[in-house]
């Protein structure tokens, strides 16, 4: 470009200014160019260069009047309406994004530095998330000068992120980075292939996660405390045990908003005391598709468990869970999930109860609030709110549930993390136990602690440490118990 110059004296302030630009002495350049503006405010040449200069100093609000001043002033710089627009991008806000769209559209009438100004539109629409139509703006900006292609193939791997199409972003930073693998660009989108890789693991439309557990329980039975003249427990409570798990989640991703999450969990819980009567197996079945509206979606849940428990040495039905109804997901961002579910949940006991009082067989209303936030990279901390009515067969185990739960998740060093939770539940029944002999209705609260350590010592596989302590405080003595559980295995998650 040929520089019009302004002299004062024996040498040129304006060259002086542009030399020190190019040479990156910023400080230096916008002093000296600020004094030509002050002197001379019609050089469009140095209003173009100041802005150059505020620009490389990211003052984008004082780059921004200058490259104003460029494109209007006499000769006019066409180079500076790019320069504006850039800085118009960068300082985002609705009336500055929109005045780029605008001068887009100038600059395309003028057919100026027509590569640049398509990867700029592209720029704008992938912040409008209009992804296919950055993308298309992006491969012409890179089609008319090849010098754009790194830079064009990143953000077409961004913008393919951002509309969840994960082995189509990989793609495009690979080839990013093989255009120039040496480049901070190309560092950069090194690392944003190696994170994308990473999440299609994560996001892997099917997921398995097996677990293998041993178990001490102090109180397998649940023996009440020797309190408040209820017999003796019996002194054989403790147990060892053997636990396995396995869950199978299958979260396709569908171009569209639908969403659609379907789980089997299977555990097995073996002891090596009381087996003939505690031993347990649960088969859970889960189905919840839904529709996503964007910052929040709406969803059914249906979840059904069924469990298996021993009796005389057989593994005979025991108890079938089923929950419906609707849950309402809000996250306003990347670290805040707001859950809320109120539905129908019915319990059905398939053993014959002893008395028609107790009949456990329930149904009625169940609902939730939960809160998760991801406060740093790898850390989470969950709240819980539930209630539950429970209106029984048997009036003697009609109640309210109310339940509180906490949780913590921290990582400490290098794949090994904290894991703290707990809980408590009130109880509230709304009869007398009359074989008890109880004055009033029986009241529980239920407190629960578990602490425990997570090391994950080769990919996919964790080893889990962890205890745990209930302290059930009942003003029906047997129903009064307190309980240790020690738990230690591997689990693998693929």
């Amino acid at each position: 470009m040929s520089v019009p110059l302004v002299s004062f004296g024996d040498e040129s302030l304006l060259d002086k200014g542009i030399e020190q630009y190019r040479r990156e002495n910023y400080e230096e350049a916008a002093t000296i160019l600020e004094t030509v503006r002050h002197r001379n405010p019609s050089s469009s040449v140095a209003a173009f260069f100041l802005g150059l200069t505020y620009k490389q100093m990211m003052d984008y609000p004082r780059a921004l009047e200058n490259f104003k001043d460029a494109v209007v002033l006499q000769p006019r710089i066409k180079d500076a309406l790019v320069e504006l627009i850039e800085v118009l991008y960068r300082l985002g806000g609705e009336e500055n994004l929109k005045s780029a769209a605008h001068l887009i559209q100038v600059a395309e009438r003028e057919e100026i530095d027509p590569a640049k100004i398509a990867f700029l539109k592209g720029l704008l629409l992938q912040k409008e998330g209009k992804y296919t139509e950055a993308i298309e703006a992006f491969e012409k900006s890179e089609s008319l000068d090849s010098a754009m292609t790194q830079a064009a193939e990143f953000q077409i791997g961004l913008a393919y992120v951002k509309a969840a199409k994960l082995e189509k972003a990989k793609e495009r930073f690979r080839a990013s980075v093989l255009v120039d693998p040496q480049s901070d660009l190309g560092s950069f989108a090194r690392r944003y292939q190696d994170l994308v890789e990473n999440q299609m693991k994560i996001e892997r439309p099917i997921r398995l996660t097996l677990g293998l557990f041993g178990q001490y329980d102090s109180n397998l039975v649940l023996s009440w405390n020797e309190s408040r003249n209820a017999p003796p427990p019996p002194s054989d409570d403790d147990s060892f045990g053997l636990l396995t798990q396995l869950r199978l989640d299958y979260i396709p991703r569908f171009d569209s908003p639908w969403l659609l999450n379907a789980q089997y969990a299977f555990t097995s819980n073996f002891h090596s005391d009381h087996s003939s009567s505690y031993d347990s197996i649960r088969n859970g079945f889960g189905l919840i598709p839904g529709y996503n509206f964007g910052s929040w979606s709406l969803n059914l849940l249906s979840g059904y468990d069924h469990t298996l428990l021993k009796e005389d040495g057989t593994f005979k039905r025991y108890l079938g869970h089923l929950r419906l109804g609707p849950l309402l997901r809000v996250q306003p961002n990347s670290v805040h999930l707001l859950e809320l579910f109120v539905g129908y949940d019915e319990n059905e006991f398939f053993r014959e109860p002893l008395r028609e009082e107790e009949d456990r067989d329930s149904d009625g209303l169940a609902t939730f609030v939960n809160w998760v936030w991801a406060f740093k990279r790898d850390a989470l901390f969950n709240a819980r709110y539930e209630y539950i009515d429970a209106n029984t067969d048997g009036i003697w185990w009609e109640n309210d549930t109310y339940r509180f739960a906490a949780g913590l998740t921290l990582p400490i060093i290098d794949r090994i993390k904290l894991q703290l939770s707990g809980q408590a539940i009130f109880q509230e029944y709304r009869n007398n136990h009359l074989l008890l002999n109880n004055e009033k209705p029986r009241d529980d609260d239920i407190y629960q602690g578990t602490a425990g350590l997570t090391w994950e010592f080769f990919d996919g596989f964790t080893l889990v440490g962890q205890y745990s302590h209930t302290r059930a405080d009942s003003n029906i003595a047997i129903y009064d118990y307190d309980r240790d559980l020690v738990t230690v295995g591997v689990e693998y998650r693929y």
